[in-house]
């Protein structure tokens, strides 16, 4: 029979082997695990040796303070403080070994009803949920410090004062909520999340307020805002403020940070705020003759939301109005859709575009077939039925049939003296739409 043979070592044992501290220490390890038993009969010898002075002297010291200890006992007065402060000291010991037992009890119950009270406001059921948060701040009444029994969440106490506030706010009981947000204190917010949502709620529950003065509220809001710039809830508030009072300036500096923090539908949604506040703006200062503003004012528009179809067709209006067809034809080549070709055609058919160059320009601008489809119904119009069907034969090579290009094509045909041919493409189109 073969030998067993011994386990292949790692490099890295073999290499501390080599080293020769880490060798020593090694070696002394294995010693002292093969010898166990030895050491700790040592152990028990230096401990004897060592304890047995030590009694010696305690036997000494008893001999000397042995004469006091029985005038103690033989005094009655003596004997009552003696088994009094005995007895004090085993309360002592017991309610140190219980009062962790208690604790643990009075956590559970106050996580179960913190708990609902949270799952109360998911369901939006904040009557309940208030009730709950307030069976949690009666046992921090009872309890000096609920830390203790709560570990977990240290200020339980605090946020669920928190908790009801918010349950007001959205009840819309103002007063109720701002009473109970102040009457969390600082010191009572021990988290960085739960410090953030008190300031945030008061903020936005001085908002919904209408006893207080709008100086107040716009001091909250900022002070809110410096602290925690990326609450979009707060920059939101702050956006409404500023435009009820008519400030674009700073209504236009929320929104841009509001589009910067935001993601998402979020950020596409702020982005089409701040192009409407442009170009409320914008038609603001066209009104009051700044045509110059106004055209910034849709530049920033466009710049914030590049489809922005009111700023696009503003801003070629305003071109058109100065006579440069170019400009208004690129500033609606932003927003390609009915009131853009309608703005086309009628420029047809003041003859504004009449030239290959402005043709040109208008199919560079606008390379979608709708652009032919205007442009056949113009051709049509003054009579030319030859580019009219040259104009819609490009559309159905482009994007196939469908109703309003069958019936423009048929009224071509029609036209230009082809009647059975425009009979049959009409019959085509009613199946379209039937």
């Amino acid at each position: 029979m073969t030998e067993p043979q011994q386990p292949k070592r790692s490099v890295k044992d073999r290499v501390l082997d080599r080293v020769p501290l880490f060798g020593l220490m090694r070696r002394t390890t294995g010693w002292m695990r093969r010898n166990k038993g030895w050491i700790y009969l040592a152990m028990v010898v230096v401990i004897l040796f060592v304890v047995r002075p030590v009694l010696v002297l305690l036997a000494e010291i008893f001999k000397i303070f042995s004469p006091a200890i029985q005038a103690i006992f033989n005094n009655p007065v003596g004997r009552f403080l003696f088994y009094n402060l005995l007895g004090l000291l085993l309360l002592w010991w017991v309610w140190r070994k219980v009062r962790a037992g208690i604790l643990r009890v009075i956590g559970l119950y106050t996580m179960r009803n913190f708990l609902d009270g949270i799952n109360a406001m998911i369901l939006g059921r904040w009557r309940p949920a208030i009730g709950s948060f307030e069976k949690v701040l009666r046992r921090a009444r009872w309890v000096r410090n609920l830390a203790d029994a709560v570990p977990e969440h240290r200020d339980i106490a605090a946020d669920a004062r928190i908790k009801i506030a918010a349950c007001h706010h959205r009840l819309g009981e103002v007063n109720e909520a701002l009473r109970m947000l102040h009457t969390v204190r600082e010191q009572d917010i021990l988290t960085d999340h739960v410090r953030r949502h008190h300031a945030e709620l008061r903020a936005l529950t001085y908002d919904l307020s209408d006893e207080l003065e709008e100086v107040t509220i716009l001091k909250e809001l900022e002070a809110t805002q410096n602290r925690d710039r990326n609450n979009r809830r707060v920059l939101l508030a702050l956006r409404d403020r500023h435009e009820t009072a008519g400030d674009t300036e700073k209504a236009r500096s929320v929104l841009k940070r509001l589009t910067a923090v935001s993601e998402g539908p979020d950020k596409e949604a702020a982005e089409r705020d701040l192009a409407l506040l442009e170009y409320r703006a914008a038609h603001k200062a066209l009104g009051a003759g700044e045509a110059a503003s106004s055209r910034k004012d849709l530049a920033r528009a466009l710049k914030a939301h590049p489809g922005d179809v009111r700023s696009a067709l503003l801003l070629g209006d305003i071109a058109i109005a100065d006579g440069d067809v170019k400009g208004a034809l690129k500033a609606w080549g932003r927003a390609p859709g009915l009131p853009a070709f309608e703005r086309i055609a009628q420029l047809l058919e003041k003859g504004q575009l009449s030239g290959e160059k402005e043709m040109e320009l208008l199919l560079s601008h606008f390379p979608f077939a709708g652009t032919m489809l205007v442009l056949a119904e113009h051709h049509r119009k003054k009579g030319d039925a030859k580019k009219a069907k040259a104009a819609v034969e490009k559309v159905l090579e482009a994007t196939g049939e469908s109703f309003p290009v069958l019936r423009l094509y048929a009224a071509c045909l029609e036209d230009s003296g082809d009647p059975e041919a425009a009979a049959a493409l009409y019959r085509r189109a009613l199946t379209f739409v039937m």
